[in-house]
């Protein structure tokens, strides 16, 4: 069931995510709650508040894929939600 006040995007390459977020973090999930059954990344601001823009696949290696490739990858800490696979800065 996806959020309606999502706007999906195909990828986040190309794309000038400094004009969509402060400062950019994409975080990737595993099956959150709003799409029960895909890998989602969510473009996030430095400020602790997720955006409306996501991509959407079905496997995680398809999400790395739309992911920037400058973007450092930074697994989760055990504090986050178990359905955070990975975060990208």
């Amino acid at each position: 069931m996806q959020n309606k006040a999502d706007m999906i995007l195909d990828t986040f390459v190309g794309i000038k995510l400094n004009t969509m977020s402060t400062v950019p973090i994409i975080t990737v999930y595993k099956k959150p709650k709003d799409y029960p059954d895909k890998y989602i990344a969510r473009l996030w601001d430095i400020n602790n508040k997720p955006t409306r823009f996501v991509v959407v696949a079905d496997t995680l290696e398809n999400i790395r894929r739309l992911v920037p490739k400058n973007m450092t990858c930074i697994p989760p800490s055990e504090k986050d939600d178990p359905v955070i696979v990975e975060v990208y800065i």
